[in-house]
């Protein structure tokens, strides 16, 4: 399961690596190769692929460990 997160340093989409007995849910950031897989089989619209290559930039940018400004990919369109 994939979701999304806006906010202070978080802002990205996470995979859910763990549901706990208590409901509560351990996210994790998605790679670089769960983007490529999600998007590398189809044609895509413009709209998807302006989205992928967000999600790809946010996912490469945090495993070189630069985390970038929320919207760094799409400033200036």
């Amino acid at each position: 399961m994939k979701v999304t997160v806006t906010g202070p340093d978080v802002t990205g989409s996470y995979v859910v690596a763990e549901r706990r007995e208590d409901g509560t849910l351990v996210l994790r950031p998605e790679t670089s190769e769960e983007v490529i897989a999600q998007f590398a089989d189809r044609t895509l619209s413009e709209e998807e692929l302006l989205e992928s290559f967000d999600r790809l930039h946010a996912a490469a940018e945090r495993e070189e460990g630069r985390p970038g400004p929320p919207g760094a990919a799409t400033a200036g369109r």
